[in-house]
Order: C-alpha cells, then structure tokens, then sequence
C-alpha cells in the first residue's frame, strides 16, 4: 500500500541528515551504487513524481569517450535499473558541467522539508515534487531545484537551494516565508532547590600584612659615680683648709 504525502514526509524526516545515515531512497544514497569513479563525473540529477520520495533517481555523468559526453544510470529500489548513453534530460555534456559527487552536502530529503515548510507557510497542498540538480554555468554553483505540484499537476512554487550549504537562494510561487526555527529553550532554576543549594562564599583576596614596630628594649645608661675625695677628705672627714695669709 501506498503512503500518503504527509506520512512519507514524517518518515523521511525522522531519519538523521548526516551523509553516513542517509536514508536509504534519498539521491546520495543512490549516487553511492553508481560503479567507482562515476560519482566524479556526475553533472545532473533528475526525479520525477516524488511523494517525496521518488520512485526513480536519473544520474546523468559526463563521458569522455561518448560522442554527446553523456551517460545515464537509472537508480530504482536500491539496485541500478539501466545503464545508457542517451538521457531525456540532457542531449549533450562537457568537462565544465561536472559537479562532482563531492560538492553535494545537501540531500533531498532535506532540499524536501524546505519545500514543504515553504507550502506549510503559503497554505498550500503539495502532492507531489520534482527534483533538479546541476549548475548553469562553469564557474556556478550546484543548486537543487525542487518543483511542487498540487493535486491536478499545476506547479505550485519552485525552490533554488543551495547543494553545498541547504540555504535557500529563491522561492518563486511561495510568497511568504516560514518562520526562523525558535531558539532552544532556557531551563528556569527551581526556586526551591535554589534555597537549598549553600550560599557562595565570597573569597576575598588576602590582605597585604602591615608591617608592625617592635619595640626593642635599651639599657638605661650607666649612673656615674661620685667623683672621690682626696686621701685627706676621706681620714678627717672635710677638706683641708687653707691657712690664711699673715
């Protein structure tokens, strides 16, 4: 049984966007079964009819030794269906339209979430996409290209994205945007464990100790003793007299 576009959409992006989980019916998982060394040459990608998920993958690879320098891999159910050197989608291929396996950072599963938040935001129904890939020109870019249709096949807006960085460079058909995605939300501190978390302690730095006057104690000088008397004070007790003149 066939899911409906919404459900397809829940499981494609459920899945991880990184390139070594890539879903398994997304273009860079496709690209990988391509024989080695094609992915280098890859210049186009085409899908049609995609819910989002397209039943067929188109790589279309330059090759040297082709007279058109085209060459087509089909990709169906995870296994190559056709392997041809002649493409609906381009009659002929140079050096300079070659992208390169390694320039695709964006897969479609997230080219198609674009998509569809851009019909979300424009209240449109989108029933069915259609994928590009490729660059115009050889100094250019490689962008994704995804067409939405609605129910009776009409085109209801187109996106240009970026392959190497997901932004959206156009959105012809969608007049309003969708909104940024919100910020992560900040946890709000319990009250209560606050009060039972410990108060910090503020730490101040230690001071710098002031030097302290220590009173280093002095002899007190010596008393001089009293001058002695002359051997005559001493026997009688007074000093001699002197005789007065006649």
């Amino acid at each position: 049984m066939r899911l409906s576009f919404s459900a397809s959409l829940l499981l494609l992006f459920a899945a991880p966007l990184r390139a070594e989980t890539e879903p398994a019916n997304s273009a860079l998982a496709a690209l990988k079964l391509l024989p080695r060394g094609e992915a280098k040459r890859l210049a186009r990608i085409e899908a049609r009819d995609g819910t989002p998920v397209p039943e067929r993958w188109y790589f279309i690879v330059h090759d040297p030794k082709a007279e058109s320098g085209v060459h087509e891999y089909v990709v169906a159910g995870g296994v190559i269906v056709a392997s041809r050197d002649v493409s609906q989608f381009a009659e002929n291929l140079r050096v300079e339209d070659v992208v390169g396996g390694d320039a695709l950072k964006v897969n479609s599963d997230r080219a198609a979430k674009l998509a569809q938040q851009y019909a979300l935001a424009n209240d449109v129904n989108v029933t069915a996409m259609q994928y590009e890939l490729k660059k115009d020109g050889a100094a250019a870019a490689p962008l994704w290209r995804v067409t939405c249709l609605g129910e009776d096949g009409k085109e209801l807006g187109r996106l240009l994205i970026s392959a190497g960085k997901g932004t959206v460079v156009s959105h012809e058909g969608f007049a309003a945007e969708p909104p940024p995605p919100a910020p992560p939300a900040v946890a709000t501190p319990n009250p209560v464990e606050k009060l039972r978390q410990p108060a910090a302690v503020a730490i101040l730095p230690k001071a710098t100790p002031i030097p302290v006057a220590i009173a280093i104690p002095v002899e007190p000088a010596a008393t001089p003793l009293p001058k002695k008397s002359g051997l005559i004070n001493r026997l009688f007790g007074h000093k001699a007299r002197t005789p007065p003149a006649e």
